[in-house]
């Protein structure tokens, strides 16, 4: 447990130190949701029912545009063999590696998910649903992208791979978080809450097995 906690530390200081930390994801997410109205108009009734949707499609985005710093830069200056020889599980420490990444760059998309909800048109109880759905679907989101990432670590150019692999894949997070806000704004609430309760599921049964791809694929790279 001592040597995972340091390696979710050291993604987190990383991704302050070399990347910007939250900065970078948290721009391109409130680029996206922003330059909607401009780009459909501002008929207040379509972008109302976009809101969900959008917020979903801008936090994959955001997700998938982080992931190839993730792995590239450990292939490049040997990490990626001490990891693969550390006395730890290798599906564990490839966990604790994409979640320390994502709670450092990620964190502020449910707040920022909020506050566009709010923008297009949602009260705050359908837009505070759109920003906990997103929280669900990010764990699914950051390990997805964190497969990809590992696929692609040490290929020049690797973001249109990273995307090309990532993205079929995020499919189901983001038709549930974007399914339950949608719900919320119907007023059906109650299958809001079991579209939410899905979104969860699908983040737990990707931490379940996707940290065992990563690895494979982390052996793959250094083999």
């Amino acid at each position: 447990m001592n040597a995972l906690s340091r390696v979710f530390a050291r993604e987190a200081r990383l991704a302050w130190a070399g990347g910007g930390g939250a900065a970078g994801p948290a721009a391109f997410f409130l680029a996206c949701i922003s330059i909607v109205p401009l780009a459909v108009g501002p008929q207040a009734e379509r972008l109302l029912a976009m809101g969900p949707g959008i917020a979903a499609i801008a936090a994959l985005l955001a997700v998938v545009q982080t992931a190839e710093r993730l792995f590239a830069d450990d292939a490049s200056d040997g990490t990626l063999e001490l990891y693969v020889l550390m006395p730890v599980s290798p599906a564990l420490l490839a966990l604790a590696k994409v979640l320390g990444q994502a709670a450092a760059t990620l964190a502020p998309l449910p707040v920022i998910a909020v506050i566009g909800g709010i923008m297009f048109g949602l009260d705050f109880a359908q837009s505070a649903l759109v920003g906990l759905a997103l929280l669900c679907a990010l764990p699914a989101l950051a390990l997805i992208a964190g497969f990809a990432g590992a696929l692609a670590a040490g290929v020049k150019r690797g973001g249109l791979l990273i995307a090309l692999i990532a993205i079929p894949m995020m499919v189901p997070a983001l038709i549930f978080s974007s399914g339950a806000g949608r719900a919320a704004l119907e007023g059906e609430w109650d299958r809001a809450w079991a579209t939410l309760l899905l979104t969860l599921a699908v983040s737990l049964g990707t931490m379940a097995l996707m940290p065992f791809g990563i690895a494979a694929a982390m052996r793959a790279r250094t083999g």
